[in-house]
């Protein structure tokens, strides 16, 4: 590992990304860098970044640090930018000076210090880092109400291996405030909060108001510690069923499976607890068991499309017909219409007319009606079939009538010409070269005459150039 603190330049640069190096370097060099101490193995300062505020900026052993600027990574452009100053400007270690001080003097040089402001953050910190570290979370509070404080939460976040169980608590509780995705941060600051202690109480309370991941995470981990007390707490129910789910979880942790196994289906009310309790049957391989959870769903929910998932299951461990008749109610597709029409066999064509009203897709009609070959109802459905629809229903026509996809092709194309954007154009082009798979010379021939009939358009000959070649 390169020494630290650096003697030069190639000391620290290999460890850092190249173009964090040069944008730091750039910083140095018009003079943003404010201050830079050294004390012991640690290098601080301040530097001046795009906000009003210097950014505090703290760079230990092995490039491992702390900046304020919003930069999610470090070393940030500013921890290098300090490191550049430091090796340019030899700065001597305080820490001799610092312990050759008396007490006295100790004293009055803190008290002057304090005087300056952008020292007097390092002095609080270091003195009374609990209190700073309040403060801090007061500043996030209003940040958040303006509608800001990402860069904020960061801040504190780095500073939290300096605090207690009070201040982590009160930083995670402010978290959820945040008018952002605050689950990186809560990431983050439940692993300090997990090494300190944790009151599960605390963690339930945040999980009820915000069901994060995070959230969860952490109190199972620190449920798995205090499993009495843990259990004690999920008792009871609650509007969204969230402490019946995180008993469960917990239950399995434990590894007391049929005892989580109960509580997931005392708790079966909606689509979403059916389907946890199946996936967490089929976790265990108790296939059977899962698809009488699954058919049971599927009688109670009808045509939820949530329950797709088990009717999948259904279908493709079972497959009754009510299995394909409920999934295609669900998702009308041609795998169960035509699985429908193997199995019913005459009692098939009693509810045929129904499982077609069924279909509102016409590229799905339209692969029926060639399957079946009802050219009457093909017929009808082409006469019908909305514009938009076009595109989509040619597709579905190009192996059994590609004459009828071509003019699909064709009318699509026209259309999306005659709305004169860019955006326009470019689906007329892919229109085209779908045509042109089916009939080159018939592709290449529509899109000159588009580019002929509107000469003005260059967007339009730009777009469709490559089917002129």
């Amino acid at each position: 590992m390169p020494p630290f603190p650096p003697r030069e330049e190639r000391d620290f640069a290999s460890l850092v990304p190249k173009e964090v190096l040069r944008r730091g370097l750039a910083y140095y060099q018009e003079g943003r860098v404010l201050r830079v101490f050294r004390v012991g193995e640690r290098i601080v300062g301040l530097v001046q970044g795009s906000a009003e505020v210097p950014y505090q900026v703290e760079v230990g052993p092995g490039l491992v640090g702390r900046c304020t600027c919003p930069y999610p990574d470090f070393p940030c452009k500013h921890a290098a930018a300090l490191l550049y100053a430091y090796v340019e400007g030899r700065v001597p270690d305080l820490a001799p000076l610092i312990e050759a001080l008396t007490p006295d003097e100790a004293k009055d040089l803190l008290q002057r210090l304090a005087q300056i402001p952008e020292v007097a953050f390092y002095l609080a910190e270091a003195l009374a880092p609990g209190r700073a570290f309040m403060e801090g979370v007061r500043h996030l509070r209003r940040a958040f109400r303006m509608g800001g404080g990402e860069a904020e939460a960061k801040a504190l976040l780095l500073r939290l291996d300096r605090v207690g169980r009070e201040e982590v608590e009160a930083y995670l509780e402010v978290l959820l405030e945040a008018p952002f995705d605050p689950e990186p941060y809560l990431k983050a600051a439940l692993e300090r909060y997990l090494a300190l202690s944790p009151r599960l109480s605390f963690l339930l309370g945040l999980y009820l108001k915000h069901p994060s991941e995070a959230l969860r995470e952490a109190f199972l981990r620190a449920g798995e510690r205090e499993a009495e007390e843990a259990l004690r707490l999920l008792r009871g129910q609650d509007a969204w069923g969230l402490k019946r789910g995180l008993r469960a979880e917990l239950l399995f942790h434990l590894g007391w499976v049929e005892e989580g196994l109960a509580a997931l289906r005392e708790g079966l009310e909606g689509v979403e607890d059916y389907l946890h309790l199946v996936n967490r049957l089929l976790s265990l391989g108790r296939l059977a068991e899962a698809l009488k959870y699954a058919e049971e769903a599927r009688d109670w929910f009808g045509k939820d499309p949530r329950l797709l998932p088990l009717l999948d299951l259904l279908v493709a461990h079972r497959g009754f017909p009510e299995d394909h008749r409920a999934r295609f109610g669900v998702q009308p597709n041609l795998e169960d219409y035509l699985a429908l029409k193997a199995k019913l066999g005459r009692e098939f064509f009693a509810e045929r007319k129904a499982l077609l009203r069924r279909v509102q897709d016409p590229a799905l009609l339209a692969r029926i009606h060639l399957l079946e070959e009802d050219w009457k109802a093909l017929d009808r459905l082409l006469k019908s079939t909305p514009p938009e629809a076009y595109p989509r229903l040619a597709e579905a026509l190009e192996e059994g009538l590609p004459e009828e996809a071509k003019r699909l092709y064709r009318e699509a194309a026209r259309l999306q010409v005659a709305q004169g954007t860019r955006k326009a154009y470019q689906e007329a082009a892919r229109l085209l070269l779908r045509l042109s798979r089916l009939d080159p010379k018939a592709g290449k021939e529509e899109a000159l005459a588009m580019v002929l009939a509107y000469p003005r358009r260059p967007a339009l000959r730009e777009e469709l150039a490559p089917l002129l070649d």
